[in-house]
């Protein structure tokens, strides 16, 4: 016996269309919104790294790293490290500035440079200053002591580095220090290196 079929009705074709229309526009919004989510992802973590390792003052350091031959990724570090880049930082012990530097210390590397009495402390506030002595205390340790570990240590401590290096207990080889018996400034050569690495990782490298 021959089973006749019924034609479709147009009723149930419209329908299959309209399931295949909406599959396909469910497929496109789900890609939309990953993609979506992939680029907020993408542009949070580019914010978090720039918050965390900014780039600012780019025009004073570039200078300031031609002027005395330093890493600028180290420059950033200290910088990083001791004022977060608030360029009105002031410690308790009244180092001022992007670069912490102690007025007192500002007008013995103005006599050094021959030019004394030039800037008052006040002028530790401005970034270009700043920036520009800092890295010309740090250039002047790394000539003395040799190293950057040396030149950070002395940064933060001052001339007993020279003492670290002369004591065997400290230092094997006069050069580099094998231990540094200030806790404040072995945590802080461990900041700034840190965050040099970082920079030349996200920037330099």
């Amino acid at each position: 016996m021959t089973t006749v079929r019924k034609p479709r009705k147009r009723s149930e074709g419209l329908s299959i269309f309209l399931k295949i229309i909406y599959f396909i526009l469910a497929i496109l919004v789900s890609a939309f919104l990953i993609w979506g989510s992939i680029q907020l992802l993408s542009g949070t973590k580019e914010k978090v790294i720039d918050s965390m390792y900014p780039l600012k003052y780019e025009e004073y350091v570039d200078k300031a790293a031609s002027d005395y031959n330093m890493d600028k990724a180290l420059i950033y570090g200290v910088i990083r490290t001791e004022s977060g880049f608030n360029p009105d930082a002031e410690s308790t012990a009244g180092a001022r500035g992007l670069m912490q530097i102690m007025p007192e210390s500002f007008q013995w590397l103005q006599t050094l440079r021959g030019v004394e009495g030039q800037y008052t402390s006040n002028d530790l506030y401005n970034p270009e200053i700043n920036i520009d002595y800092g890295v010309y205390l740090l250039k002047y340790f790394y000539d003395r002591y040799g190293t950057e570990q040396t030149a950070v240590a002395a940064y933060n401590a001052g001339f007993v580095v020279g003492d670290w290096l002369s004591n065997p207990e400290y230092s094997a080889d006069g050069v580099v220090l094998d231990y540094i018996p200030y806790p404040e400034t072995s945590a802080y050569v461990d900041k700034v290196l840190s965050a040099k690495d970082k920079y030349n990782e996200l920037y330099f490298n």
